[in-house]
């Protein structure tokens, strides 16, 4: 799984830490299925302040579309982490979907070891 981090220059370098540590952290039991995690940090409003950082992470899986999240917030930590979280919900929801809807969702599937009781 490779991370690749844009951030405006207007924002900390720091937030290149957390934004490495925050995705290896979230994404790691997925890191098989993920290729590439994109971040991109930017200040909207600059100096001014207000709700001005936006987040937005995209996620390249394996045969499947990418994830897209957009998060704006005060401070880029919050942001980040907020961000990050929305993403990792999403990849589980989607990888985990993969094997389970072919093979317990048709119709007549009883699972081994379990008989079927008349009505």
């Amino acid at each position: 799984m490779k991370i690749n981090v844009h951030i405006d220059s207007s924002i900390s370098s720091s937030a290149s830490d957390l934004i490495h540590r925050r995705c290896s952290f979230a994404f790691s039991r997925f890191e098989s299925s993920i290729d590439e995690v994109f971040v991109t940090l930017t200040d909207e409003n600059g100096p001014r302040g207000g709700e001005s950082i936006r987040c937005v992470v995209r996620i390249q899986i394996s045969k499947r579309p990418d994830i897209i999240i957009h998060e704006q917030c005060d401070t880029f930590e919050r942001a980040v982490g907020i961000a990050i979280e929305r993403a990792a919900h999403q990849v589980a929801r989607k990888i985990n979907r993969r094997g389970f809807a072919n093979a317990t969702l048709r119709r007549g599937f009883i699972p081994t070891g379990i008989e079927a009781v008349p009505a």
